[in-house]
């Protein structure tokens, strides 16, 4: 948790512990543009080219935000079974493209029944590499959903066109990338 805190410092504190620490960074932001943050979920990003980050790597970074930052850790507002997945809104990755809301992903898990929480967050990663330090945020939601809705999940997600997303899948504590 932190005091509510405008989403342009959230991206300094962000992109600064990965310059700093060399940690990649990902993590849901929640809330909408324009308004003020006041919980971040940070989460282990598989990648092609690194790897998924070490937990011992990611109690290190939340460590050093803690010490860093007047934010606390709550560890009660932590998923802690089921699937977590950060989704996007918009098709793929061109600013310009077609952006689908928040309600339409509701709306979409609701004929699979319940089991499923949705909240409109900032998807965020930053990553420091050898020549630069990359940022990326866009707006989509985070589920907390019962596993048994993945397929229902990733229809969502093949029909937003999104390119790439991940499942952290609590009950088996491993994290996959779905990709086109």
């Amino acid at each position: 948790m932190l005091p509510a805190t405008p989403f342009e410092h959230i991206q300094e504190v962000l992109t600064g512990l990965a310059r700093d620490t060399g940690w990649p960074v990902a993590a849901f932001a929640y809330g909408d543009v324009g308004e003020q943050v006041e919980e971040l979920l940070l989460y282990r990003d598989p990648s092609r080219t690194f790897g998924t980050p070490p937990a011992e790597e990611c109690d290190t970074a939340v460590r050093t935000l803690i010490s860093t930052t007047d934010w606390t850790v709550v560890p009660e507002r932590a998923p802690v079974d089921g699937v977590l997945v950060g989704l996007g809104l918009r098709e793929g990755y061109e600013p310009d493209a077609p952006q689908h809301e928040p309600a339409e992903v509701a709306a979409r898990l609701a004929t699979h029944g319940d089991g499923r929480n949705t909240r409109t967050a900032r998807l965020v990663s930053a990553r420091q590499t050898a020549a630069d330090l990359f940022w990326y945020d866009e707006v989509g939601v985070v589920l907390h959903a019962q596993d048994r809705l993945l397929p229902a999940i990733t229809e969502t997600a093949k029909a937003f066109a999104q390119q790439r997303f991940v499942v952290t899948d609590l009950n088996a504590q491993q994290t996959r990338v779905y990709q086109r």
